[in-house]
């Protein structure tokens, strides 16, 4: 497989010893799927796919659970580790590859609103993430639950040199889209706009 980000991909023919190796349109490393182009899309149909269909099995067979323990359970070990899994490398910036990984999440909110008893507006789901006191990953990320002593050193805090700008990380500068929307500097944007997770 030949990685490239231009519009158009250098093909060359690899040989070894003397047999040309076939090139793959994709290729899955370590459970995240990797396409030529290193848009990750394929990846997130392919991780929404799978945690839809192990959401349906716990769907099939605890719909008469209520045990607000035993949903977080299931939640937690078998749909959030599949959605959260290798999200450093291919976290969404487009928003319809975050509405696809949303979907998954509030899908089994949904379920867990039916089987709680929980009360709440369709689609609105804040009522279940409050009730179920659950956070998204960087929301731990940021107020130090996570144990990342590497990535927390990425951070730097922001000293305001006039009172109009009130951000409280400082956002380095980039030159394209793609270093721009990495993760971890739209997690610190986030934190600077106070936007809730």
């Amino acid at each position: 497989m030949t990685f490239y980000r231009s519009k158009s991909m250098m093909s060359f023919d690899y040989r070894l010893g003397g047999i040309s190796i076939q090139r793959a349109s994709q290729v899955h490393d370590l459970g995240i799927l990797f396409v030529p182009s290193l848009n990750f899309r394929p990846h997130i149909g392919y991780m929404t796919t799978k945690a839809f269909r192990v959401l349906g099995f716990i769907r099939r067979h605890s719909f008469n659970f209520s045990s607000t323990n035993c949903i977080l359970a299931l939640y937690y070990a078998l749909v959030r580790s599949i959605i959260e899994y290798g999200s450093v490398v291919w976290s969404p910036y487009i928003a319809i590859d975050i509405c696809r990984t949303v979907s998954v999440q509030n899908s089994c909110m949904r379920f867990a609103g039916h089987c709680l008893n929980i009360p709440h507006l369709p689609h609105d789901y804040g009522p279940i993430f409050q009730a179920l006191g659950l956070d998204s990953l960087s929301v731990e990320l940021m107020q130090g639950r996570v144990d990342a002593t590497r990535l927390l050193g990425e951070l730097s805090f922001h000293i305001p040199s006039n009172t109009r700008l009130q951000f409280n990380l400082y956002i380095p500068t980039n030159k394209s889209n793609f270093s721009r929307n990495a993760s971890l500097l739209r997690m610190i944007h986030n934190a600077n706009n106070k936007i809730d997770y």
